[in-house]
């Protein structure tokens, strides 16, 4: 498991060498739609091939990643590989997101051993939000 904060400011690291991977994405700040565009082109970018949404608009993500996956084949369908499944979790527990990613959530061409914490807010809690993931 890697964890990442990144703030509406922050310089996106290199990650694509955990791809194939899935990312929970612990949405503690409002993000603005073109940093949103950003962070979700990167996750694309970078080979995540699952994403789970969770926190302030997260139902948002969904139509971001999407929108990313899109551009990329100028609509023309996008192949099996090249799909990024993606959930949102609004109202649920973040512990159940947890549970989620690390139980039930799959790739139908690819094993997901590779899991990414996203967390949008100013400040890190990675100790907790690690600890929280390790007992789901």
């Amino acid at each position: 498991m890697d964890y990442i904060n990144v703030d509406s400011q922050s310089t996106l690291p290199d990650i694509a060498a955990l791809a194939p991977f899935k990312a929970v994405i612990i949405i503690e700040d409002a993000v603005a739609p073109a940093r949103r565009a950003a962070v979700s082109e990167w996750l694309v970018s970078s080979g995540c091939a699952y994403i789970m949404a969770w926190g302030v608009d997260c139902a948002a993500w969904e139509a971001s990643v999407g929108a990313s996956v899109r551009q990329d084949f100028n609509d023309i369908e996008v192949p099996s590989e090249r799909i990024v499944i993606t959930t949102t979790h609004d109202g649920e527990l973040l512990n159940s997101v947890f549970w989620f990613a690390k139980h039930t959530a799959m790739h139908p061409c690819f094993k997901l051993d590779n899991v990414v914490l996203l967390h949008l807010a100013p400040a890190r809690r990675e100790s907790e939000l690690c600890a929280q993931y390790s007992a789901a």
